[in-house]
């Protein structure tokens, strides 16, 4: 990816890839680059996908905000073809987008929307060794431990706490086989900065004020 801080930054002669997402939905990346996370505690690989979006509606001002083809937050990816890379296909992936600083007036071709689409790359043993994953993309968890049963596209509160600003989702993070929760901020659909949490911290609540979990029937 060619260095963005300067005035003449331009993308219409850069690289694109395209990505097709669930319904139809196009997301076209220009001037893209992989790269590749060491793994975590848990053995997990995270990839990430980051390109200047060149498909989107609006110049990215006050008055004509910029638009995206796809949301931010959990997405379904069905293809991502690049050139001289083999094909992503059918993955559960991320996808965040940032406005990095631009000139005033815009001296750009692009409304400045870099978007990130990440996911998990493979998963492996403390020898290296791949290992099956079976967690990235679920929608429900149960704990082993105690039978309770967790809604994982459910948003949680931190009980005593004001509703209406930080709600705490999943975001297809894990630590020691139990989901981990992120803060969000309002409706943003891309995780804050800050604390997680695991998703059986005694804490939590539902943002619908009912008791986090359920009993699951064994």
């Amino acid at each position: 990816m060619q260095s963005w801080n300067r005035d003449d930054h331009q993308i219409a002669q850069a690289e694109r890839a395209i990505l097709t997402f669930t319904g139809g939905r196009t997301l076209i990346l220009a001037d893209w680059q992989i790269t590749e996370n060491a793994p975590n505690p848990d053995g997990r690989v995270y990839a990430e996908l980051r390109g200047w979006a060149a498909n989107t509606g609006g110049a990215g001002t006050a008055q004509d905000p910029c638009t995206m083809p796809v949301e931010s937050g959990r997405a379904q990816l069905v293809l991502a073809e690049l050139r001289g890379r083999e094909a992503l296909r059918d993955l559960a992936v991320h996808v965040g987008v940032g406005y990095p600083g631009k000139p005033f007036p815009n001296t750009w071709d692009h409304p400045g929307a870099l978007a990130t689409v990440s996911w998990l790359a493979r998963r492996v043993d403390e020898n290296g060794r791949q290992v099956p994953e079976t967690e990235i993309g679920s929608t429900r968890w149960t704990d082993p431990g105690t039978g309770r049963e967790f809604d994982l596209e459910a948003a949680f509160l931190l009980d005593g706490e004001p509703t209406g600003s930080i709600t705490w989702r999943y975001d297809d993070r894990w630590q020691g086989g139990v989901p981990v929760l992120h803060p969000f901020w309002g409706d943003d659909r891309t995780p804050a900065f800050g604390d997680r949490l695991l998703i059986t911290d005694r804490r939590l609540v539902p943002a619908t004020g009912t008791p986090s979990g359920s009993s699951a029937a064994h």
